[in-house]
């Protein structure tokens, strides 16, 4: 049932003493790692992942940093098998995220955004193992470059002008020195519905080898204001989160709210950019879908006066190609 090209999976199966009938692989992820769902016969299903070679230092980090949150009490999944080459057998949350539980309209969507809220204040409270090196402003400016590269050499194939191209790289340099100098705790990285699975009444997280130290409001701008929220995000829903996260991290609410926005708009550009990059290499039907909402999310945080000569550039260049919602108006 495992195809021929996963041996190590088929040895662990058998080592476990599991009877699978049926295996499907999985779409990827950005990495090569390959995912398997198998079928128990007896109605089971466990989760086969294939590390290549070449990937064996995410998997190192991998079980390090499972171990560091399992630590700080995060639900990861349960490690049944792994032979050290690369193959593992995982516990499987089954085929819905968190993004599509909560893209259905429902009246629990503010007790999933509270469940994974509070996953994200565990994260924080954690120790960092050393998995990763932190973020620091060098690191934010490379993803607002490339961002600048994706968006208007690669998408829209009309470079900025030497003179654009100063404006946007001093307020690039400018907003990650800020997004740099915020409070510090320990960050999944990416922490989004995609990467969190509804496991009962608690909120689990995968995909979590990029651990790392980073700036304090990271994690929540990810969950709250990512490309599977923005149709239904609105901004009293996000300040609720934003207040009850705060107030139990004991951190004044204004002023992590202010740092939220600027880190989520450094992230809102580094998505678009992400986005606009596969659009131009033919992978974009879904990414050209989530590119306008991304677009007009950047567009309503250009809002602080140091943001000022880039907000204009955006607007001239790029408003016509935003979605108007009303996010965080």
């Amino acid at each position: 049932m495992i195809p021929p090209e996963f041996p190590g999976l088929g040895r662990l199966v058998a080592q476990q003493g599991y009877s699978v009938a049926s295996a499907r692989v999985l779409p990827g992820d950005v990495g090569r790692r390959r995912y398997l769902r198998l079928a128990l016969t007896d109605g089971a299903t466990v989760l086969g992942v294939y590390y290549p070679p070449e990937e064996d230092d995410a998997r190192r980090r991998w079980l390090e940093a499972r171990r560091a949150l399992a630590a700080a009490g995060v639900r990861v999944p349960n490690l049944f098998a792994e032979d050290g080459d690369g193959s593992q057998l995982l516990e499987d949350f089954g085929p819905e995220d968190l993004a599509t539980l909560l893209s259905r309209e429902s009246g629990e969507r503010d007790l999933w955004l509270d469940r994974a809220a509070h996953v994200a204040e565990r994260i924080a409270a954690a120790p960092d193992p050393g998995i990763n090196t932190p973020f620091d402003a060098a690191f934010f400016r490379r993803e607002l470059d490339l961002a600048r590269e994706a968006v208007f050499d690669l998408w829209l194939a009309a470079p900025l002008t030497p003179d654009e191209r100063r404006i946007h790289d001093e307020w690039a340099a400018s907003l990650a020195r800020e997004v740099a100098a915020h409070p510090r705790v320990l960050c999944h990285r990416d922490f989004h519905g995609n990467n969190l699975f509804p496991v009962g009444d608690a909120v689990a997280a995968i995909d979590f080898q990029d651990l790392r130290g980073g700036p304090d409001a990271y994690d929540l701008a990810s969950l709250l204001w990512e490309r599977t929220t923005l149709d239904w995000m609105t901004p009293g829903r996000a300040d609720r989160v934003v207040r009850v996260f705060a107030a139990r991290r004991g951190l004044s609410s204004s002023d992590f709210a202010a740092r939220l926005a600027r880190v989520l708009l450094q992230r809102a550009w580094k998505v678009c950019g992400t986005f606009a990059r596969a659009v131009s290499q033919g992978r974009g039907e879904t990414y050209q879908r989530y590119l306008p909402g991304e677009l007009d999310l950047v567009r309503r945080l250009l809002v602080e006066p140091a943001d000022c000569p880039f907000a204009e550039l955006f607007q001239a260049r790029l408003a016509g190609f935003c979605r108007g919602a009303s996010l965080l108006s």
